[in-house]
């Protein structure tokens, strides 16, 4: 398939749309509306969301390998396309990552809870806010999955998690809206970069 399936235009659309959502949310009252979300009380949302939250080396890096064994163990697989498709998830969520990383040490933003009293705490995180790990990993790895496999169910599954994923940072108090935007930006956005100009050349994308 070439790169000029319709869901690969819908991707630009999106990231033009996280772009507007970074603009704005600066301008919101975003610690009102994360101590108006908090129900600290309900243990079973605090549980569910906590749980989403640490799905994520399990599912960005996990499905990708279990779709690459599943693809080696199938002897009329391209070995050599299955393995670099591998390799593109990979260098795109580590990329991503080390700008997120870069940005938390540039910025030292402190976490909601941390500037808030009205807001609990119930999550770690690692250093300072500015972006979400969590959310910048989940959509390098949604997005790079979306590249290899452009379909609506591909999209619809993977990227609902990866929302799913960035909710839960704010509602567990850890992340600002804000905070979440960027990290939807550097993830797809790497992912994204990384396949139009590099992997594209010797990935082809394939159907499921």
């Amino acid at each position: 398939m070439h790169f000029t399936h319709p869901l690969n235009r819908y991707a630009l659309i999106y990231l033009a749309l996280v772009l507007i959502a970074i603009a704005i949310t600066p301008n919101l009252p975003q610690l009102d509306f994360i101590a108006a979300w908090q129900k600290p009380n309900n243990t079973i949302i605090v549980r569910i969301l906590q749980f989403i939250s640490d799905s994520i080396s399990f599912v960005s890096f996990g499905v990708p390998v279990v779709i690459t064994i599943e693809r080696e163990l199938k002897s009329n697989s391209n070995k050599k396309r299955n393995r670099l498709s591998l390799l593109y998830v990979v260098v795109s969520i580590a990329t991503a990552g080390l700008i997120s990383y870069a940005m938390k040490k540039t910025f030292t933003e402190p976490r909601p809870y941390e500037v808030d009293t009205r807001i609990v705490q119930l999550s770690v995180g690692g250093g300072y806010s500015l972006p979400s790990g969590h959310t910048t990993e989940a959509f390098a790895s949604a997005m790079a999955m979306l590249m290899l496999f452009p379909r609506w169910g591909v999209f619809i599954t993977l990227f609902s998690w990866a929302t799913l994923v960035a909710l839960s940072r704010i509602y567990l108090g850890v992340h600002y809206p804000f905070d979440i935007f960027v990290g939807m930006f550097l993830g797809s956005t790497s992912a994204y970069l990384w396949f139009r100009f590099v992997f594209s050349r010797h990935i082809a994308q394939v159907r499921i």
